[in-house]
Order: C-alpha cells, then structure tokens, then sequence
C-alpha cells in the first residue's frame, strides 16, 4: 500500500524512547545548604527545573557550566550526578567552591578524569548516593543494577 500514512506511536499516541533515544546521559546536582531561590539567583534557564530537597536544592534538566556557577557563589558543595542508561556509566563530581573537583564513578579504570572518591556522604553504590543525595532514580531514568 502507498500513501497510507503509519503511525510508530504506542496505543495511546505515545511513541516510547528506546535505548538508541535515550539521551546520552541524564544529569542533576544537588546544591547543598542553598534554597532554590538562592540558586535561581546565581544563575537559571528554561532548561532546568529547581525544587527543595533535604539538603537543599535539588537541579534536574541540563545545568551545564552553572553547576561550576553555583559551586563559586554558594557555600555548597555541589554535587553533579551524571548516569548514562547507554552504557551504565554512573558518575558524582563534587565541587566545593573554585577547589579542584573530586569524583566517585562506577567504572573500574583508574582515572576518573578527577581525583576518586570512595564514597559520597558515606554511600558507595548508585542506589545508596542517589538516596542520600535525595534525588529520585526516575529523575536520572536510573532503575538499578
């Protein structure tokens, strides 16, 4: 049949994202000791969504360079969570005000690309961090190991 238009959408007009358009990794920081309004004045965009979490503020969406922003003007630190459902590749970069950043990652190499951490607030798995750090798996589109 030609011109039939097909839809690749589910029974409910929704098309699901497969791993292939997953993006390549899905980020959040948490802004330690600073309400969302004290970050939003530091910096925002359309891009982000800020909201209260138990230890401050907790920034979903894409942040970018204001997560460095918010490490300089706030008494921090910030925490950077970076996961990937791609690859698995689960990441926290601390930064605490212009010091050089530390990390914690979930690969076995030996350069993290920042000095390691063997743990984040006493959490050494994924499912720990994002527990203390107070951010909801689904935010990271995280669902475990």
């Amino acid at each position: 049949m030609t011109g039939v238009a097909i839809s690749h959408a589910g029974p409910h007009g929704v098309t699901m994202a497969t791993p292939e358009d997953a993006p390549a990794a899905r980020t959040a920081c948490v802004v330690v000791g600073a309400a969302p309004d004290e970050v939003a004045a530091v910096g925002s965009n359309e891009q982000i969504r800020l909201r209260a979490n138990k230890l401050g503020t907790l920034v979903t969406g894409r942040p970018g360079e204001l997560v460095i922003d918010y490490a300089a003007e706030l008494t921090g630190p910030v925490y950077d969570v970076m996961y990937s459902a791609r690859t698995g590749w689960f990441s926290v970069t601390v930064f605490r005000g212009l010091d050089p950043p530390v990390r914690w990652d979930n690969r076995p190499d030996e350069n993290p690309g920042y000095p390691r951490i063997e743990d984040v607030l006493g959490a050494t798995t994924p499912t720990m961090i994002l527990d203390v750090l107070d951010i909801p798996p689904a935010v990271l589109g995280y669902h475990g190991a």
